[in-house]
This record gives structure tokens, sequence and C-alpha cells, in this order.
């Protein structure tokens, strides 16, 4: 039963015939997080990206914090959101010559994210030709969840000028 594959992996079978990355979209996913000036000012940090998932890493950094002592909740979305677009930029084929606007997210916060490092685990879960859905896990390097969300991202290719 623990071997099932979802049936939207079933669907977007991508994720199976699509093995490792090719040299566009590590270079496009690099340049993309690179560019991004809210990935830098957080400290977001890719680890791994896989077709179709990924996992980055928040570093704990005190003034991230809220009044209580835990990160706040907003750069929590954020790493999120990042996890979720990383995992998209994974399966188009050219990461630099699309954007991928969030339209619309939901973050469910389990528990607090005390003084630890946070680790993001994306997941493409719907592939279409203009909208992709993907969910992400928060959890401590522990593997203790956090928090969990889905993501709706608008494929968007850029328009030349």
């Amino acid at each position: 039963m623990g071997d099932r594959v979802p049936r939207s992996d079933k669907k977007n079978n991508f994720i199976q015939e699509q093995k490792e990355l090719t040299k566009r979209q590590k270079d496009g996913i690099e340049r993309k997080l690179s560019n991004n000036p809210i990935v830098q000012f957080v400290g977001i940090k890719l680890l791994e990206v896989i077709p179709g998932r990924s996992n980055l890493v928040l570093p704990h950094r005190q003034e991230l914090q809220n009044s209580m002592g835990v990160l706040q909740g907003g750069i929590l979305g954020v790493l999120a959101d990042v996890a979720g677009g990383v995992s998209l930029y994974s399966v188009l084929p050219d990461p630099v010559k699309v954007v991928i606007p969030t339209i619309e997210f939901k973050l469910n916060f389990l528990r607090p994210a005390g003084g630890q490092d946070v680790i993001a685990h994306g997941r493409v879960a719907h592939h279409g030709r203009r909208i992709a859905v993907c969910q992400v896990d928060l959890s401590t390097e522990k593997e203790i969840l956090l928090a969990t969300g889905l993501f709706t991202y608008m494929i968007r290719e850029i328009e030349k000028a």
C-alpha cells in the first residue's frame, strides 16, 4: 500500500519519464533563484531538485522571527511558494522562457517554527498547459511537520520584445 503512486503522479507521468534535469533546466532554476531578491533576502538555499520535486532550506535567523520568538508565517509562506515554484520549473523545458506567478495558495500551520532551520519539500501535483498545482510540506531537519500547503501557478511564456 505504501508504494502506491498517487493518481496525480500517474497522470503527470513527466515525473516517471524524466529521470534527471537537463542542463537548461538546472541553469534556468539557478538563474531564477539567484535573480529573485526575496530568496536572497531571507536566505533560502536549494538543497536538491529532481523532475517534479524540490528540497530547499531556510536557515534560522533571529531577524526573521516575530514577537513570539518563532519564524513569522509570511516568511514560511515565501519558503513554501519558492519550493513549489522550483518544483514546477523542474518539469518545464526552459525555466528562463516562462514566468509562473502564484495565483492562489493555502498554507496550514501545524506547529510553530522555533529556533531551527526549516526544510521545504515541494512536489508538482498537477501540471497543465496554463495552470499547475504544487503541494509543499515544511518540516524541521528531524522531519517534524510544521506546515503543509497547496500552491497554484499560472504558466506564461515571456513575450519577446
